[in-house]
């Protein structure tokens, strides 16, 4: 198996745990918004920890239905210079922006566990829980990313290298 079908492998199987993980915590949080709303207008109770729970689980599915987002290539693109490049243009933007993303995920990635390691020590005060835990998110998002990211990249070089190998020398012009 090639590294890029490893990769592609590992990439595919993120984001089938991110969109079950990204189901599961909208429901958690839809859930408890709701039992708080009908506790406090109905039953004249507060949840008290409803906050700060609700909190939790609305970012972490924030940054993992991010990563789903990616992987599916739905995220605002600009793609109207497309005409004006050409295929060996497009290829070669991809090829830069995937290189260029994929240092901006390793940058979030190094500055996430600088980030949790220095806001560990506070918690939420009713739940008793790290409020690392929110940055915690950033962090396995960002390896999600660069799984995702690298597995664009190295398919964009494979389609760079493709068409080099394919087109005819006179075809090549830019």
């Amino acid at each position: 198996m090639k590294f890029l079908d490893k990769i592609k492998m590992i990439s595919d199987g993120l984001d089938r745990v991110m969109r079950i993980c990204t189901a599961m915590l909208a429901a958690g949080f839809t859930i408890l918004i709701f039992a708080t709303v009908l506790s406090r207008y109905v039953f004249d109770f507060s949840i008290l920890f409803s906050q700060e729970v609700s909190k939790l689980l609305f970012i972490w599915s924030c940054f993992l239905a991010a990563t789903v987002t990616y992987k599916r290539m739905a995220h605002i693109r600009f793609e109207f210079a497309e005409t004006f490049l050409g295929k060996k243009g497009v290829l070669l933007t991809d090829v830069l922006i995937h290189s260029l993303s994929l240092v901006f995920f390793g940058l979030i990635f190094v500055q996430s566990i600088s980030y949790v390691r220095q806001i560990w020590e506070t918690y939420f005060p009713l739940i008793g829980v790290s409020q690392g835990w929110l940055y915690v998110s950033v962090l396995i998002s960002a390896i999600v990313f660069l799984f995702h990211n690298t597995s664009f990249l190295m398919a964009s070089l494979a389609s760079l290298d493709k068409w080099n190998a394919d087109e005819p020398a006179a075809d090549r012009q830019v």
